[in-house]
């Protein structure tokens, strides 16, 4: 599943951490993921780019 994913698919670090949308597939391979840290009352948005090795899909209907 890891050179699968989609635009939307919601995803996670094989290492643990918050869950994170595809936001886009680079043409090296990498996934650009988004998310939000938070921090009391404050939503702050996050990006980065994983390869997808570094990734699992999220179970979504638990």
């Amino acid at each position: 599943m890891a050179d699968s994913f989609k635009t939307g698919d919601v995803v996670k670090l094989k290492s643990g951490g918050p869950n994170m949308t595809i936001n886009d597939h680079a043409a090296s391979g990498m996934y650009l993921c988004n998310w939000f840290n938070r921090e009391g009352d404050i939503w702050t948005p996050q990006h980065a780019a994983f390869k997808p090795d570094q990734l699992i899909a999220v179970d979504r209907s638990q």
